[in-house]
């Protein structure tokens, strides 16, 4: 099956040296790969003019938006350097970069400066390693307001490891006081159909005895309290995945078989390693478990991936867990250059991941392209989720939420500016999303077996809506920006429509019964294992009760008698919780990682 990339500015693919922009790349399984330019929006494409009218100015299309996000390892900006006097080369007490494979974004900060220069970064990161910050001269109101008007600059790269600052004579001379925090790079490319966020800091003015009649003379900023306001997406299978780690929590996951399918036993690489098994259909991840690793170490998959032939490299970098990136119906051989490590192979449909109500919710790093300036939202937590699934349209998700800071990427006196600089990831094309009409539902009774009996009354749409406050705490370390978060409970509101003919569920709601409502969303298919067909999906399982109305009418413009009720979740021993969310996916279970 090939893949696509759309790279509306300068990018990479994986495997295939060198920068694309502008373009689309086909890549085929056998690694070829075919360039084509982007198509023109018919919103971009120039108004005809007649022969005679004067040639009109050109203009510049919109930018693409994009957004880009990583579930954070340590929640928030850590520190790289504490506060230091500014030196021609600062080498001493620097902390690593902790962002993982992606690397840190690193966020310069520069007190009491007195006069212009440039600060430089040298490490190692992508796509540079070294960067330029141009610092400059502070104004007479900058001088006098050192702690709030302090020169920054976030940097475009994504560090992995830091060799030292060096500071312009300038700089040195004027003196000053340096401080560098980091965080964590985005990871994925995910699709949104809207995001909003904003930097809040309210002000106080006092209202004093002053013997002036203007009410404000002295205004101070407080706090930073940045909050996302509007965070929209269609679902999908594999890339909603963030949803459920912010707003539900980290789940446990299982494979799909429990017990993966051998493909290869355990040997050392050879040219032709034996395959024990063939992918059971419709086609199975591998997952290659290496031990005893040796220098050099890659493998060659070649097979049939969605009826195409597909070919991939799994270079072995050291001892761990490694997965296919194809999805094999049949795999014609495996083997490489003959090397000492070891591996394992196995073949699964996917994974099956469950995340309940008692679940720990993540933090993330949020990269947002706007169409001009760049950002990033370190410690973005959220607050209110909801799953729409309307039966005439498409299967919806929102959040709403906050974080630690709003900060601008790369340099801020840059105009015009309608560049992204946030990690040029490819944007994913294989995953799709759902239609609401690709649902089902159960309800039974909470003594019964949740998901056993269907119900074909639940009509035009379904709403999980989970309320799930944050406290932030803004501790004194001489910062606006909040420095700890602590979760609240949640709450879970579900709902629903029904298509009344007849009381079943009027009586439940009068006598104040427990129910389960199962809601599934029903994707691609995966595979069968135990006699159990597995979808690319979620799966709600909702221990309600009527939560103070029904709402049962009849609308003489209407057909039908139909009901709106409102239905809360509460804790169920059988569940563990006062909801769970079962998540059936392709993507490996290293999306936190």
């Amino acid at each position: 099956m090939s893949q696509h990339y759309l790279f509306p500015e300068p990018g990479s693919v994986p495997g295939i040296p060198g920068l694309f922009s502008g373009v689309r790349v086909d890549v085929e399984d056998d690694g070829t790969f075919k360039v084509s330019p982007l198509p023109v929006h018919p919103h971009f494409a120039p108004a005809p003019v007649e022969e005679e009218a004067p040639p009109e100015e050109e203009q510049e299309p919109t930018p693409i938006r994009k957004k880009n996000i990583a579930i954070e390892a340590t929640s928030g900006e850590q520190p790289v350097l504490a506060a230091t006097p500014v030196a021609a080369t600062i080498s001493a007490g620097i902390t690593q970069p902790s962002g993982g494979s992606v690397g840190s974004r690193l966020r310069i900060i520069l007190f009491g400066w007195t006069a212009g220069g440039t600060i430089t970064v040298n490490g190692t990161g992508v796509p540079a390693s070294t960067e330029v910050a141009t610092v400059p001269a502070p104004t007479p109101q900058q001088l006098q307001s050192p702690q709030l008007a302090t020169f920054e600059y976030e940097s475009v790269n994504l560090y992995t490891a830091i060799t030292n600052f060096q500071c312009s004579a300038p700089l040195v001379t004027g003196g000053g006081v340096l401080v560098v925090k980091q965080c964590q790079g985005g990871k994925f490319n995910i699709p949104d159909t809207a995001f909003k966020s904003g930097r809040k800091v309210p002000t106080y003015s006092p209202n004093e005895h002053s013997g002036l009649m203007a009410r404000d003379k002295k205004i101070i900023a407080t706090v930073n309290e940045p909050d996302i306001g509007t965070w929209d997406s269609d679902f999908y299978g594999d890339l909603s995945l963030y949803w459920v780690y912010l707003m539900v929590g980290s789940p446990t996951w299982v494979t799909i078989p429990a017990a993966p399918l051998s493909v290869v036993a355990s040997a050392t690489i050879t040219a032709s390693m034996t395959i024990a098994s063939q992918p059971t259909s419709p086609g199975m991840k591998l997952i290659i478990v290496a031990s005893t690793w040796a220098s050099g170490a890659a493998i060659t998959i070649v097979g049939t991936s969605y009826g195409l032939p597909a070919t991939e490299v799994v270079t072995i970098g050291a001892n761990g867990t490694y997965y296919s990136a194809n999805v094999y119906s049949a795999i014609t051989s495996i083997g490489g250059t003959t090397n000492a490590t070891t591996l394992v192979i196995t073949g699964v449909f996917g994974w099956w991941g469950t995340a309940t109500s008692e679940s720990t919710r993540q933090t993330a790093v949020v990269e947002h392209f706007d169409g001009s300036a760049s950002w990033v939202h370190p410690f973005t937590y959220t607050t209110d989720g909801e799953m729409t699934i309307p039966n005439k349209g498409e299967v919806k998700l929102s959040l709403k939420g906050g974080a630690q800071d709003k900060i601008p990427i790369g340099d801020r006196t840059t105009n015009p500016l309608n560049t992204s600089r946030i990690a040029s990831i490819g944007a994913p094309l294989a995953d799709m999303p759902v239609a609401g009409w690709q649902t089902q539902v159960w309800i039974d009774s909470i003594t019964g077996t949740a998901g056993a009996t269907l119900s074909q009354d639940v009509d035009e749409e379904i709403k999980v809506a989970i309320k799930a406050g944050v406290e932030p705490h803004w501790t004194f370390v001489n910062s606006q920006n909040l420095s700890r978060a602590y979760p609240q409970k949640p709450d879970c509101a579900v709902d629903v429509t029904y298509d009344i003919i007849n009381l079943l569920q009027f009586e439940q709601f009068r006598q104040n019964l427990k129910q389960y409502l199962v809601a599934q969303v029903i994707g691609e298919f995966l595979g069968i294992s135990a006699g159990t067909i597995y979808y690319k999906g979620w799966k709600w399982t909702l221990p309600v009760r009527y939560d103070g109305e029904y709402g049962q009418e009849g609308d003489p413009g209407k057909g039908n008698v139909f009901a709106k009720p409102k239905l809360t979740t509460e804790y169920d021993p059988a569940i563990g919780g006062s909801f769970k969310l079962e998540i059936f996916t392709r993507n490996p279970p290293t999306y936190a990682s």
